[in-house]
């Protein structure tokens, strides 16, 4: 198929591109600048705004599907740049699929959209949005699925993925600030550590993807829906970043911040901070998901599982190490 792809530059965009290239897709992205690591690929790359809706039409002319992976997940944002970045562009894509007759949709949300004032454990696919969201970035994700998923009909077959707490190579929201922490001597565990999560290497995630887009038809049974996409792995928070710690070459943490001292952080988070109000609510809970329907659906099973990723990691991180010292 020939595939219109957006949000190529981003952390898990990237591996989808791979992903669908190593498929036998012919890939098209659309970017605001030129990427080299896609060019090595084959990759055609568009230029644009994927929130403007003549670049999109532009970009998806000629396609079979397009896979929406842009979006921003910038804790610090404000709630019209989160709609602009997650809503609007979906809007955009949805509108130039019904007028050039793209025929396939697939869109990259997250298991936040779902997320509200409590604990999921093992929730399926019936789980309903909340009442109120536990942020805006959220909330906007959540609203973008419901157009997607509404927009499903003879003419346009869609889909959601739902990864959770994407993590693995080249990961930076999270880890940067972590090791950076660590080495200041100034890391301590927030939120509630033996709540249960379940994170999504990068690379299971890009996977799901390509099995998604192979089975997506007007009328199939993954038209329409969406899927959880994770490890299959659940473990408690503390186990999570114990053993991102040890892949950066640290020892475990067991001190804790207190809950006023970790809201007083996220309270005053700024560009680069590890401590967020999004990631002190996400770690406050358990949010752990039942992968049933993708493995039936989609023939989901994860390429990696947890201790290859971060057998994985550490080595990449070795390797940064090695580097910085010898330069």
């Amino acid at each position: 198929m020939q595939i219109l792809l957006t949000g190529a530059t981003g952390f898990l965009g990237q591996r989808i591109a791979a992903s669908l290239v190593e498929h036998g897709h012919r890939v098209r992205v659309l970017v605001r600048r030129e990427l080299r690591e896609l060019a090595a690929l084959g990759i055609e790359q568009a230029h644009g705004n994927v929130a403007a809706y003549d670049d999109v039409c532009r970009a998806a002319d000629g396609c079979d599907a397009i896979v929406h992976a842009a979006g921003s997940s910038d804790p610090l944002a404000s709630i019209e740049q989160l709609y602009e970045a997650n809503v609007r562009s979906t809007d955009c894509l949805l509108g130039a699929c019904e007028l050039i007759g793209v025929p396939r949709l697939l869109l990259t949300s997250c298991a936040a959209a779902v997320i509200g004032a409590g604990d999921l454990d093992n929730a399926d696919e019936r789980q309903a949005y909340p009442a109120t969201w536990s942020s805006a970035y959220a909330h906007t994700k959540a609203l973008a699925e419901q157009r997607v998923l509404a927009a499903n009909g003879p003419q346009l077959a869609t889909c959601v993925l739902r990864p959770h707490l994407l993590w693995g190579v080249g990961e930076q929201r999270l880890l940067p600030p972590l090791m950076d922490a660590v080495r200041r001597g100034k890391f301590r565990l927030f939120g509630e550590p033996d709540r249960k999560i379940d994170p999504c290497h990068v690379d299971n995630a890009a996977h799901a993807h390509a099995l998604a887009l192979a089975r997506l038809e007007a009328g199939s049974v993954i038209a329409g829906k969406a899927y959880f996409i994770g490890n299959g792995e659940p473990m408690t928070i503390e186990a999570f970043f114990t053993a991102l710690l040890r892949a950066g070459g640290f020892p475990a943490e067991k001190r804790r911040h207190s809950a006023l001292t970790a809201k007083a952080l996220a309270t005053a988070a700024r560009p680069g901070s590890l401590i967020t109000p999004y990631l002190l609510d996400l770690f406050s809970r358990s949010s752990c998901f039942n992968l049933a329907a993708a493995r039936g659906d989609l023939g989901y099973a994860p390429k990696l599982n947890t201790a290859e990723g971060m057998s994985r990691l550490f080595t990449a991180l070795t390797r940064v190490r090695m580097q910085n010292r010898t330069s």
